[in-house]
């Protein structure tokens, strides 16, 4: 995001010109479309019993189901939450980091299976440590490295707070055993994506951020999308554990490539009807992002339902439907998005409670878009 840029939204997706209509443009869906009037009515109930702090959106073939909010951005002041709200991503922050490898992969700068020691030595750690030296690219952005979720360090959130960079935050856990032979299992590793962030700072010799801007965010003009390394832009919201129990702040630079972007569910939503309309990569680009790379444990990836790993991304199915999720969990922030690319649908739900069912949630909306969707196959 450009310096200076506000921190919300003004409206939601729209024509940027008439003459070159915009590809990932919305608009409302039709009057009395009944599927929207069950997803208002199942959102009123939500909110009514305080089940839900933050924004959602749900659009259905650039059509917009549900854009709507609850909840207060800052409870001490009583800012209500937007539609155009930003909140952190926490982890929905990972399909961003692939796509940015995936992206620097076409270009020349990287493999796949390259060596991740090829990137980070002496840049960020003075030699490779043994257990490091057969760990792959692929491997730590499909978490099957074997390297330390870095949650699991004793001081992970005592720190979280304080300002770092990116080579005092590999070291905390540079030599630290792996959790298993590179490639042999699967085990969820923010580590794994801290190091991504570091060698996409190695390989472009530019700062995270930067390069995220040049080459997802500015192309896509997801204008209130961006990585800070302190706090989000003023008027984000901010993060509590529970209603009422205010969550202390994150530092970006600790949440770096793995859980720090921010952004709003119009943001999101862009981002995902891109994939449809060959906008941010190739079109096999793409499709590879998607395609599954490593199995489940039987509880599931994100110990939510899924069958394999992709780029960033869970695959499952949804009533038979292909469906490409992640989940997001950070101190004080909760976030899901769902993407059916057979059905051009979308479902983004970011929160600033911890605690919330954001997968939950989605996964109802979702059901709810594919219900009335398979309906209208059936009676042509």
């Amino acid at each position: 995001m450009p310096a200076g840029a506000p921190a919300i939204a003004a409206s939601a997706i729209t024509t940027h010109a008439t003459q070159n209509p915009d590809p990932l443009a919305t608009v409302p869906a039709p009057r009395g479309d009944r599927t929207a009037a069950a997803m208002r009515e199942y959102f009123r109930d939500l909110a009514q019993r305080k089940q839900f702090s933050g924004s959602v959106l749900v659009v259905r073939r650039g059509q917009v189901l549900l854009r709507t909010a609850a909840g207060e951005a800052d409870e001490e002041r009583h800012i209500p939450n937007r539609p155009d709200t930003v909140f952190r991503l926490a982890s929905v922050t990972k399909q961003f980091t692939s796509m940015l490898m995936l992206k620097l992969r076409d270009r020349g700068l990287l493999g796949l299976d390259d060596p991740i020691c090829r990137h980070l030595v002496p840049a960020y750690i003075e030699t490779c440590p043994k257990a490091w030296r057969p760990v792959t690219i692929r491997q730590i952005l499909t978490h099957t490295s074997g390297i330390v979720n870095i949650q699991d360090l004793p001081d992970f959130y005592a720190k979280l707070s304080q300002p770092t960079t990116t080579r005092e935050l590999i070291q905390r856990f540079v030599h630290r055993p792996l959790d298993f032979k590179p490639g042999t299992n699967w085990k969820y590793s923010n580590g794994g994506y801290v190091l991504a962030g570091a060698i996409i700072q190695a390989v472009t010799h530019k700062p995270y951020g930067t390069v995220l801007h040049e080459e997802i965010t500015g192309p896509l003009h997801l204008r209130h999308t961006g990585y800070s390394r302190g706090n989000p832009p003023d008027g984000y919201a901010k993060g509590y554990f529970t209603v009422g129990s205010p969550a202390p702040p994150t530092n970006g630079s600790q949440a770096f490539s793995a859980t720090g972007i921010y952004s709003t569910v119009d943001d999101i939503a862009r981002w995902d009807r891109s994939f449809g309309a060959d906008l941010v990569a190739p079109p096999a680009t793409v499709k590879q992002a998607f395609t599954p790379q490593a199995p489940c444990p039987p509880n599931g990836c994100l110990t939510l339902p899924s069958t394999s790993y992709a780029f960033g991304w869970a695959v499952d199915r949804l009533h038979g439907h292909r469906l490409r999720y992640h989940h997001g969990l950070l101190q004080g922030y909760a976030a899901m998005n769902m993407y059916l690319p057979d059905d051009d649908i979308e479902v983004v739900v970011l929160s600033n409670v911890q605690e919330t069912d954001t997968y939950g949630i989605g996964r109802d909306l979702a059901t709810m878009a594919l219900d009335s969707s398979d309906a209208e196959r059936s009676s042509r």
